[in-house]
């Protein structure tokens, strides 16, 4: 709240004000009024037919009255005490501040007392002032109380302490104001970064389920991979076989051409041929061999690095599913309290 332009009435209700004023009047018999920069903010309580019937009647006079009312309170907010003083019209008034953490927001003014019988002629010259029939300002000023002095001082000293425990219980409430605006403001921003986590929570929980979901294909496709790499080994094996069994043919063929003398030369090549291609075979099978046992031997270690991720993944997604789920249970809460 900014304290430069607070009014009395922002923290200090008009009932609370009009009550404490009317059981002050009631207990002193002397009138009584609240006031801020601006005029009166209650009614006036116990007001003689003087003041509020004839001086606050006249334009004039009520102008002077209202100054009268900011002096008052002007002067007993410079001297931290009650001011107690005779009004444009005559009668004695005083008047104690409202303050509200040093600054001067209201005054409680009491009074429209006599503290003497009057000097009639003086108040006749005021009356022709205000332009107000003199004979009945001076019947009406016949009717106002007269009280001792000290007794007046007395009544002022009370309208103080009860401007002083208005002041504390307005700065009170102000405190209080600005805490529950700040508690609100402080709610709110918690609400809004909750919400933006709980967003994000649902994403990366989303992301999650679907790299979990691809690591299933991947290990699929592993799989499909070694079945692929068992069965091009057999045929490996049979090619191995085949080989072996050219190379016995070639052999013995060799030896049958041999035996047949020139006859056999011509068979003798095929069948030399016949051993070479065999050899080269093997050779080739070998190779093929060691590259698929080199492929068994990686895709099993792909296959165990993958089943480890997978198990890290299905947990993270437990821990963000359990977060999520505390999340949730913060924003219901903070949904109730703004409430």
């Amino acid at each position: 709240m900014d304290m430069n332009n607070i009014k009395l009435l922002d923290v200090i209700d008009r009932h609370t004000l009009q009550s404490l004023q009317d059981a002050f009047s009631d207990a002193t018999g002397m009138a009584a009024l609240a006031t801020d920069d601006t005029g009166a903010v209650t009614n006036g309580s116990n007001f003689t037919d003087f003041c509020m019937n004839l001086t606050r009647k006249s334009r004039v006079g009520c102008e002077r009255c209202n100054q009268c009312d900011l002096h008052g309170g002007e002067q007993a907010s410079k001297t931290g005490r009650p001011a107690v003083y005779y009004c444009h019209g005559g009668l004695m008034d005083f008047a104690a501040p409202i303050m509200l953490n040093g600054k001067h927001i209201g005054t409680l003014v009491g009074g429209q007392v006599l503290p003497e019988e009057p000097d009639e002629e003086k108040f006749r010259k005021i009356a022709v002032e205000l332009n107000i029939d003199p004979d009945k300002y001076i019947e009406a000023l016949r009717k106002v109380k007269v009280v001792p002095k000290a007794q007046i001082e007395s009544a002022a000293h009370l309208l103080y302490q009860m401007a002083n425990a208005l002041s504390e219980a307005g700065y009170q409430k102000l405190l209080v104001q600005e805490k529950s605006a700040t508690d609100e403001e402080v709610l709110v921003n918690v609400n809004s970064e909750f919400s933006k986590i709980h967003s994000e929570m649902e994403s990366t929980a989303e992301a999650v389920k679907a790299l979990s979901e691809n690591f299933d294909k991947i290990k699929t496709a592993v799989a499909a991979s070694e079945k692929a790499v068992v069965n091009t080994d057999g045929i490996v094996k049979a090619i191995e076989s085949a080989s072996t069994n050219l190379t016995l043919l070639g052999f013995n063929a060799s030896i049958e051409a041999k035996r047949a003398g020139a006859a056999g030369v011509g068979f003798n090549v095929i069948a030399t041929e016949v051993r070479s291609l065999a050899n080269k075979n093997t050779k080739n099978a070998n190779e093929i061999s060691d590259m698929l046992l080199a492929i068994k031997k990686s895709m099993t270690e792909i296959n165990s690095q993958i089943k480890a991720m997978y198990s890290n993944i299905e947990k993270n997604a437990e821990n963000i599913n359990h977060l999520n789920e505390m999340l949730n249970d913060v924003n219901d809460l903070l949904a109730k309290i703004n409430k």
